[in-house]
C-alpha cells in the first residue's frame, strides 16, 4: 500500500499515532532509496520488532513496522500476497480489470501489467482515504521533518542491517521525494508514480492517462476496500495484541 493508507491503518490498529509510529509504518517502503532490498524490510518486520524489543528502544516504530510488513502478516501481506481465497492479495485481485489500461498508460510490456496495475489499486486507496480521513493529512511531512528522531532510530537500526547510519537515515528523505506529502489526488499521485517508474525502469508514463486509471480504480476501491481494511485491522490488531503480551511474531 501507499503511505496514507499505512498511516491510517497504523493509527487504527495501534490506537494512537505519532511521528515514531509513522516512521515505522512507512519504513519498509524506504527501500526505494536503494540501500536495502524489499525482503530486508517487509519480510523482516518480526525480526526488527524483536531486535528493538531486546534493546528496549522505539517500541512505536517497531509496532508501526509490524503493521506494514509481510512476516508476520501485516497489511502488505493481505494486500500483495494472500487475501481470503484469492490467488493473490487484495490489490492484485482488484487490479485485474485495469491491466490493459495500465500497460498502455505506463508503456509497459504485458508481462509487467498485473504487477504495476496493483499499484493503481493501492494509489486509489490513498485517494479514497485522503478524502475521508483528513485528520492525518500533515502527519507524514511532519514525521519526515523529524530529523533528530530519524537519526536516533537509524543509529539503533543500522547495526541490524549492517549498513551505515548515514545511509539508513538518508532513506527517509529520499523516500519522501517519491511519495505525496501534500494533497492526494489522482493527478498528483500519477505524477509521483511517474517519478518512481522513471527511477526503477527508465520509463516515462502518460501522466493524464495514469490519473484516469487511478480514478477508475477509486470506483473499485469504493466497493471493496472498506470490508478489506476492516478484516485486516482485525487480524493485525490480534497480532499486535499477541506481541504486547510477549509472544514472539
Amino acid at each position: 500500500m501507499f503511505p496514507y493508507t499505512h498511516i491510517c491503518f497504523a493509527a487504527d490498529v495501534l490506537g494512537e499515532l505519532n511521528s515514531e509510529i509513522i516512521l515505522g509504518a512507512v519504513f519498509p517502503d524506504t527501500v526505494i532509496a536503494g540501500f536495502l532490498e524489499h525482503k530486508d524490510t517487509h519480510r523482516q518486520s518480526g525480526a526488527i520488532y524483536n531486535y528493538l524489543k531486546r534493546i528496549g528502544l522505539f517500541p512505536g516504530f517497531a509496532e508501526g513496522v509490524v503493521t506494514h510488513g509481510t512476516m508476520p502478516e501485516g497489511l502488505d501481506y493481505f494486500c500483495d500476497e494472500k487475501y481470503l481465497n484469492y490467488k493473490h492479495g487484495y490489490a492484485f485481485e482488484m487490479a485485474v480489470p485495469l491491466v490493459d489500461k495500465v500497460v498502455e498508460c505506463c508503456r509497459l510490456p504485458e508481462s509487467m501489467g498485473l504487477w504495476k496495475a496493483h499499484n493503481f489499486i493501492e494509489m486509489a486507496a490513498d485517494v479514497w482515504l485522503y478524502n475521508r480521513r483528513g485528520e492525518f493529512r500533515s502527519c507524514l511531512e511532519q514525521a519526515l521533518d523529524s530529523r533528530d528522531l530519524i537519526l536516533a532510530i537509524s543509529q539503533v537500526l543500522a547495526p541490524f542491517y549492517n549498513i551505515s547510519v548515514s545511509k539508513l537515515a538518508m532513506s527517509f528523505p529520499v523516500y519522501g521525494e517519491f511519495v505525496l506529502l501534500g494533497e492526494v489526488t489522482p493527478t498528483e499521485m500519477a505524477k509521483k508514480y511517474g517519478k518512481q517508474t522513471a527511477r526503477k525502469h527508465g520509463i516515462d508514463i502518460d501522466v493524464p492517462g495514469a490519473a484516469a486509471v487511478i480514478e477508475d480504480a477509486v470506483e473499485i476501491v469504493d466497493r471493496s476496500f472498506p470490508e478489506f481494511i476492516r478484516g485486516c485491522e482485525d487480524k493485525v490488531g490480534h497480532l499486535v495484541s499477541d506481541l504486547r503480551i510477549n509472544r514472539n511474531p
